[in-house]
């Protein structure tokens, strides 16, 4: 028996075809995790600023039923008088007295040339924290409680009298500071 070696195949010419196809594959399939990763952090977020959002305007809400019932004098130990204009003041100074403010702001006979809810400070005082007179309780975990302020309106109407109303602004934060709503509500009691 003799040893007859196989005779040898030339050589194969090869590309690397199957290299560059599978590094293909792999940097899509790593582009589409990395989107996806990246949609699904941004979906969390949105629903996040959505669920502050809402905290904020609950809060809102309740802030403005708080003025409400401060105006209507729904809770009789903390009720405040609202008779027309009476306590009402053109700085929206302390018209209580002392220190403290109450909210009570007016813009005089001349009429709004700029509304007072623009030009006051919302975050403190002239305007009123929420609960202040009809004695709420805080609305637990806010950054900061709600505040209003109450802007006496006067018109005359044809034919004589005079009709109040009572424009309530309010400004709302959420969990976050910098979520914020504001609410207005027009008041004729």
């Amino acid at each position: 028996m003799t040893n007859n070696p196989m005779p040898l195949s030339p050589p194969s010419h090869q590309t690397g075809a199957a290299l560059i196809t599978g590094l293909i594959f792999l940097v899509v399939l790593t582009m589409i995790g990395i989107t996806a990763a990246r949609m699904s952090t941004l979906e969390e977020r949105m629903s996040g600023n959505m669920r502050d959002r809402s905290i904020a305007m609950q809060a809102a809400e309740r802030a403005l039923r708080d003025a409400e019932q401060d105006i209507l004098g729904a809770v009789p130990a903390a009720a405040r008088s609202f008779s027309g204009l009476t306590g009402f003041v053109a700085d929206c100074g302390a018209s209580i007295g002392g220190t403290a403010d109450d909210g009570l702001c007016y813009n005089g006979t001349a009429g709004y040339t700029n509304p007072i809810w623009t030009t006051v400070n919302m975050a403190a005082a002239p305007s009123v924290a929420y609960g202040r007179f009809t004695n709420a309780a805080p609305i637990a975990g806010l950054f900061a409680q709600p505040r209003y302020v109450i802007e006496g309106i006067k018109r005359t109407p044809p034919g004589g009298g005079q009709i109040f109303y009572y424009r309530i602004t309010v400004r709302a934060q959420g969990v976050n500071a910098n979520t914020l709503v504001w609410l207005q509500e027009v008041l004729s009691p």
